[in-house]
């Protein structure tokens, strides 16, 4: 079952990938753009951060990874 923690971390490396469709902007940033307070107030209630472009990790075994670290049961 995937715990709060581990959406955060997938959806703050999905949306840490620039986008040539946003002028080659994250998603994060674009939203905030448009939205302001409205939209970093939304993404930091969801716990999403903008991950650094040489940390994007967008494989399979992020999840995984992640909850070992945190000493959680691997997804079955």
């Amino acid at each position: 079952r995937l715990a709060p923690a581990d959406l955060a971390l997938a959806m703050s490396h999905v949306n840490s990938e620039p986008r040539g469709a946003l002028g080659f902007a994250t998603p994060a940033r674009a939203f905030r753009a448009m939205l302001g307070e409205d939209a970093a107030a939304l993404l930091d209630a969801y716990g999403v951060w903008d991950v650094p472009l040489g940390d994007l990790d967008l494989t399979p075994g992020l999840i995984e990874r992640a909850r070992a670290e945190r000493g959680d049961a691997p997804l079955a």
